[in-house]
This record gives structure tokens, C-alpha cells and sequence, in this order.
């Protein structure tokens, strides 16, 4: 039996996403790196924010001030850099797909979660599966008080 899956929309690309049950952790970006974007965009405004507030100006001005008193004045210019150290070489760093990246030319009838490959029903769900809640059971005495019958 193929497991359920959700069908939503990323929130950064607009991008059709099919997530599996097992993957499903509430997520409203696709694979493609959007979450990881999104969350860049998102600390760089909060730290815009902070900067034009008050307290934000303050601690700017004591971070720079203590920049410019262990400053030093340097007359000299440095070593030349050497390309001795590089991780890649240049044949290394071309822009081929890994191996393990699913083919994105399969046909449109075979659903396949975006985040691990495994194939998903025809019958998707457009929203969350809600957990059901089990109700908070709670009698009320006569005078008000509250007598729990599960302490």
C-alpha cells in the first residue's frame, strides 16, 4: 500500500510539492533549498529591525567604538595569497548532479515525495492531518471547585 501524502505549495517558489506522511513535519517549503532562504531573508529583517531601534543604535555605536580603539594602522602591505591550500580543483568544481538526485523527467502519473523519493498514493491531501484530541474531561462540585477524576 502507498503511503498518504499532502500537496501544497512552497511558500517562497510557488512550486507544486508532494510530501509523504513519513516526511511530513508541517513543512511550507520544497526541497530546493527555499526553507533555508526564507530563513536568511527572515534574520537579515530582524536584524535591520533591531539596528534601527534605539537600544539596537547603541550597541552599534559601542561595537564600533570598540573596533576603532584596537584598530592599527598598518603601512605595509601583507603577504601575497597562494592558491597551494584549495580543497577543489578547478575540473572538480563543475556543475554535474550527484547520482542520488531523482530523475526530473519521470511522467506525471508516478507521485513521488519531493524530500525522500518514495512513492506516494494518486489520493492527496490538501491540508494537515489533525491529530484527534482526546477531550479534558474536568467535573465541577457544587460549590466550584474542580475535581479531577485523573489526579
Amino acid at each position: 500500500m502507498e503511503p498518504t501524502s499532502r500537496l501544497f505549495l512552497c511558500a517562497r517558489c510557488r512550486k507544486q510539492v508532494i510530501i509523504c506522511r513519513r516526511c511530513d513535519r508541517g513543512q511550507i517549503y520544497c526541497a530546493d533549498g527555499c526553507a533555508y532562504i526564507a530563513r536568511r531573508l527572515s534574520v537579515r529583517e530582524a536584524g535591520r529591525r533591531y539596528q534601527q531601534s534605539r537600544q539596537g543604535r547603541f550597541k552599534q555605536a559601542d561595537r564600533l567604538r570598540r573596533f576603532r580603539l584596537r584598530k592599527q594602522n598598518v603601512t605595509h602591505q601583507g603577504s601575497s595569497s597562494t592558491t597551494g591550500n584549495d580543497l577543489l580543483t578547478v575540473s572538480s568544481a563543475k556543475g554535474e548532479k550527484p547520482a542520488a538526485w531523482p530523475d526530473q523527467s519521470q511522467p506525471a502519473d508516478n507521485l513521488q515525495c519531493h524530500f525522500c523519493g518514495v512513492g506516494c498514493s494518486d489520493y492527496v491531501r490538501n491540508n494537515f492531518l489533525h491529530r484527534r484530541r482526546v477531550p479534558n474531561i474536568v467535573k465541577i462540585d457544587r460549590v466550584g471547585t474542580k475535581n479531577d477524576p485523573f489526579t
